[in-house]
């Protein structure tokens, strides 16, 4: 994990400091892209049922928050980028709570998986709006030439949004699984 955690960052990194249409900005984000599906593989020999289902649920949200996204009349997501960076820090906190307090009670953990699962929902979907609304500010900047157009660049932050949003959807579906049990 710590080889695909170091991989990913150092290509996405690539990905961002190479010159635009240069080979090697293509070869670091065909790294990423590799890299990120080797690291994310493994999970479909844990459920494959739930896995796929989860991926076509992630499908469908990418696709339909991405359209709502493209044709919003204006840019009237970019404002939640301050929101969605305190939503995320709940996340965060909540998803690491097991690991920095490991003596509490079984309904303080559940309620914390809860608020990570579906909190990481809510929050990774809004980062798919703010990013699209992003890529089309960017769109634009580039034909009025104040940015270079790279595609590339721009396709980093949605992939990582979809691969956030697909683990808490899988999240949501394991506690939903464990409750009926």
């Amino acid at each position: 994990m710590a080889v695909g955690l170091v991989g990913g960052i150092g290509s996405m990194m690539a990905v961002f400091y190479t010159e635009p249409n240069s080979p090697a900005h293509y070869a670091a984000w065909a790294a990423f892209t590799a890299i990120q599906g080797v690291t994310l593989s493994p999970m479909f020999f844990l459920n494959p049922a739930i896995l796929g289902r989860a991926g076509i649920y992630t499908l469908g949200a990418l696709g339909g928050l991405c359209y709502v996204g493209a044709t919003a009349k204006s840019d009237e997501f970019l404002y939640l980028g301050g929101f969605l960076m305190a939503g995320l820090g709940v996340v965060l906190v909540s998803s690491l709570a097991p690991m920095l307090l490991p003596r509490m009670s079984m309904r303080t953990m559940s309620t914390m998986e809860h608020v990570s699962a579906y909190g990481g929902v809510a929050v990774f979907s809004g980062f798919i709006l703010y990013d699209t609304q992003k890529i089309l500010a960017h769109a634009k900047m580039v034909q009025r030439r104040v940015l270079v157009a790279d595609p590339i660049r721009e396709s980093v932050s949605l992939i990582l949004d979809a691969i956030n949003l697909f683990t808490r959807i899988v999240q949501v579906m394991l506690l939903q699984q464990r409750s009926r049990k």
